[in-house]
């Protein structure tokens, strides 16, 4: 079709050549349920981590047992560009679902930052399946496809000039039975134990529990609390059905309700500080779930236990950061209790402060006089050489002392990064390196 060439040629102007997997985005379709008839709205969203020039994306649906009725852009669409619509939004509706192309600005003039929860697009559908009497419901799927148009349109993010695959989820539209009662049901999970609660409007004769599938109870009349214990680690999906005899002789009513529930022991969510110097010290704090679950429950920097470690509460630990054992550069921050483990991968920074040498993690004069002992009266040498290079000139001399001596009493300028804060070396390949010192003689 015309607007795919444009589309086409949008995307060349811009730079874009390729698809890249990535996880830097993902795309969500949301569900919903209703009775034959009712019209439910799937909403479009996007998380990305990098700033947005467009998308594009196939959006197949259940024909079967769904009627798309309409698509409408979503919030975010509709003033993406500078409180306006896209320069290009080509919507193309065909039997089997949706096909959408949008191109922010062709001259570059808005995009999209990074951020989560931007609605994209809503569609319409009509529950057109009908569930047998007293059955179970029907799970329509609608899903992210590149089978639709004419070539097929690909599911991407576009930034930075690239176009990258994002994650997908797609959803399910639930069709259940009409019913002459209700039934709500709550699903919370934790370290091992699922509780499952739901109130009625009509006691139900029994109620049948499902996990993933499989019958796991059959509770009487008045029941309205289930506790599914002594889970393993996982994702969990519970069906509820309440049934109720009308009479001796009839088919029974039958409702339903579903849920799902996660069994985490422990979570890690953040580090803060996320640097710090390697001869340790700072206090750091992390964040997660399921701390208090276990008694012996440890934070790991690099494998080895933070020090001082307090367990503040069930989401917080606090503690002193470690000497650094493997050098400086990104290490895996670690939660680990007898129930499980979690890992922040290269989540905190060992790094070093230039100009502080002397095993402390501050600068002052002790520095400078560290520098001249080393370089003149055979002194001992710095951990990290790198620090010694103060100037920025790719020479430890006398100048470097003389350096930090000007900064520090005369308002010379500062030593060059990193400092003040620890870091890295931002230009590590022509460095003297850091941790162990190769070669501590002057």
């Amino acid at each position: 079709m015309l607007w795919k060439f444009h589309l086409v040629l949008a995307f060349s102007f811009l730079g874009f050549s390729g698809l890249i997997c990535a996880q830097e985005a993902a795309v969500f379709l949301s569900g919903g349920s209703g009775t034959t008839d009712d019209v439910v709205q799937s909403h479009v969203t996007l998380d990305v981590t990098f700033v947005c020039q467009g998308w594009s994306m196939g959006i197949c649906h259940d024909t079967a047992n769904l009627e798309l009725l309409a698509v409408i852009d979503g919030p975010t669409t509709m003033i993406v560009n500078g409180g306006g619509p896209p320069d290009f939004n080509e919507v193309n509706i065909f039997p089997e679902g949706v096909t959408v192309g949008v191109v922010i600005s062709f001259v570059g003039a808005a995009e999209l930052e990074a951020g989560t929860g931007y609605g994209l697009l809503d569609i319409d559908y009509r529950l057109t399946g009908v569930p047998s009497p007293g059955g179970f419901p029907i799970d329509a799927e609608v899903n992210f496809c590149t089978t639709l148009g004419s070539p097929p349109v690909d599911v991407v993010i576009v930034g930075g000039g690239q176009s990258f695959v994002p994650d997908q989820t797609n959803a399910i539209i639930q069709i259940v039975p009409p019913p002459d009662f209700c039934l709500d049901l709550s699903c919370e999970g934790g370290v091992s134990d699922s509780i499952l609660t739901w109130s009625e409007c009509t006691p139900f004769d029994y109620v049948l529990v499902h996990r993933d599938g499989e019958l796991i109870a059959m509770l009487d009349s008045g029941t309205v609390e289930y506790v599914d214990a002594g889970l393993d680690p996982g994702s969990y999906t519970y069906a509820l059905l309440g049934v109720v005899f009308p009479d001796v002789n009839s088919t029974p009513e039958v409702v339903s309700a579903l849920c799902q529930v996660e069994i985490i022991p422990v979570t890690a969510e953040g580090v803060t500080p996320t640097m710090g110097h390697y001869l340790g010290g700072a206090e750091l704090t992390v964040t997660g779930t399921g701390f208090l679950a276990a008694t012996d429950t440890q934070v790991t920097i690099d494998d080895f236990p933070l020090l001082e470690q307090v367990v503040v509460d069930d989401t917080t630990i606090t503690g002193i950061l470690p000497q650094a054992s493997n050098g400086i550069g990104l290490f895996d921050v670690r939660v680990t209790n007898s129930l499980g483990e979690a890992t922040l991968t290269e989540a905190f920074t060992y790094g070093f402060i230039r100009g502080v040498v002397n095993g402390d993690t501050r600068l002052d004069i002790g520095d400078a006089m560290f520098l001249c002992y080393w370089l003149f009266n055979f002194g001992p040498g710095p951990d990290c050489l790198e620090a010694a290079e103060v100037n920025g000139d790719n020479l430890i001399d006398l100048a470097d002392p003389i350096y930090v001596v000007m900064y520090l009493f005369r308002n010379g300028p500062l030593p060059m990064a990193p400092f003040p804060e620890a870091g890295l070396d931002p230009d590590a390949v022509d460095g003297f390196g850091c941790f162990p010192c190769p070669a501590c003689d002057p």
